[in-house]
């Protein structure tokens, strides 16, 4: 863990290390699995027959498997973290496996619509276990050592694909398959994975919402539009990144190998930038640092789909764009788990990831008419006005919560245990 000298550093103990690496391992498995459809887009488009619009169609369909996610998410504010964490791990890697014996277009949606369910919660449970358990200075290194896990499991399945899978021959099929041999990962984690204090002390002192619309109440509702709102803005990005290999190989005629390799080193120097950047929050704002990230990632793809020329013109564009979304996304996610009391954490991040279902399939959805129309690169320049909308409202209606324990920023009144529960 490349990353630990640096955690205590920051005064991080023994626990809250280990806290990580296991938070970490299963977000970088997070980060392949969610990738893997759009790294062999053009090759799953060639087996089943789709157009690109077809196929962002499809894409909208299993991006809705987030909404009954839900459910996972309010039983995690109910029941605790720990329980449907290995449960979500469980359902997003399994349904991951199943999706290698897809037959059909329509079963390997089903496949992938049920995976994204798991997916989607397993993300929100992980990412509000670290806000719990991290100390207040120390959230935003804490997402971003998620965040750079995420990014790390996507590399690895882009150098898998592209540069030893598709090469020579073998079938997306087997990016799926792959997936499988980490659910061991499931019985090391109901060994040794902690409960969150802060949802043990919420139990023990009865402050647990009774009730899903407690976070509909007057008290966090201006935080949840917001948070709603700005989520499904920057999530009408999704069509872009996801035809983004398939952009490079049937608009700008690069082969899969060198479109995937492309994608991981324009991603390499994100991965250090991510931890950088969360630290950065913890000392300058969540603000300043996300917008500013934000703001980078959109004068990045502008050139990515707009300016002529070959790698040579595409590799720094795409890395400005990466760089920026990978810097952005850890930084400003902390402001899902930071405005809500403990009984509400998780329904929060469900809504978020309502929103962001919402934003990715309706940036599917709305690119289908589109790319039968026009071109990806007007597509993705249409599509990216939402993302633009989102950082002036990040910058003009959110508040500072870096240095500021949860219970200060939610008005949360809660005695939290001194260590985690089960170390």
């Amino acid at each position: 863990m490349p990353w630990a000298p640096a955690a205590r550093r920051r005064g991080l103990s023994r626990e809250h290390i280990f806290l990580l690496a296991i938070l970490g391992a299963t977000s970088f498995f997070d980060g392949y699995d969610g990738s893997i459809k759009a790294l062999a887009l053009t090759q799953i488009r060639e087996t089943f027959h789709l157009s690109k619009a077809v196929a962002s169609a499809m894409f909208a369909i299993i991006y809705l498997g987030a909404l009954p996610a839900m459910v996972i998410t309010r039983w995690a504010d109910r029941i605790g973290r720990r329980r449907m964490l290995l449960w979500s791990v469980f359902g997003y890697m399994g349904f991951s496996g199943l999706t290698a014996l897809s037959p059909n277009v329509e079963t390997f949606t089903v496949f992938q619509f049920l995976q994204q369910l798991f997916l989607v919660a397993e993300g929100a449970i992980v990412w509000t276990m670290a806000a719990e358990e991290l100390p207040a200075d120390s959230r935003g290194f804490g997402f971003g050592v998620l965040g750079m896990n995420t990014a790390l499991g996507t590399g690895f399945a882009a150098i898998l694909y592209g540069g030893f899978l598709e090469p020579n021959g073998v079938s997306w099929r087997w990016l799926f398959v792959i997936s499988i041999p980490p659910l061991l990962l499931v019985a090391f984690l109901r060994r040794r994975l902690p409960e969150s204090r802060r949802f043990v002390a919420a139990k023990e002192q009865g402050t647990l919402a009774e009730r899903w619309q407690a976070i509909l109440g007057p008290r966090v509702r201006r935080w949840l539009v917001l948070i709603v709102v700005t989520t499904f803005l920057t999530q009408l990005v999704q069509q872009a990144s996801t035809f983004t290999i398939d952009f490079l190989a049937t608009d700008r005629g690069l082969s899969a190998t060198a479109a995937n390799f492309m994608l991981v080193f324009a991603g390499l120097p994100g991965i250090p930038i991510m931890v950088m950047a969360g630290a950065l929050s913890d000392r300058y704002g969540r603000r300043l640092v996300g917008c500013g990230f934000a703001l980078a990632s959109v004068l990045g793809a502008i050139g990515f789909f707009w300016l002529p020329g070959g790698i040579p013109v595409l590799l720094p564009c795409m890395s400005l764009t990466i760089v920026g979304q990978l810097g952005a996304w850890p930084v400003l996610l902390t402001y899902t788990s930071e405005l809500f009391p403990t009984g509400l954490r998780s329904s929060a991040s469900s809504w978020a990831n309502v929103a962001g279902v919402l934003g990715r399939s309706g940036s599917l959805a709305l690119a289908a008419p589109l790319l039968a129309v026009t071109s990806q690169s007007v597509t993705a320049t249409v599509l990216g006005i939402g993302p633009i909308i989102a950082i002036i409202l990040f910058a003009v209606a959110f508040p500072d919560t870096h240095g500021r324990e949860l219970e200060e920023v939610s008005g949360e009144a809660l005695a939290v245990a001194a260590t985690p529960v089960g170390v």
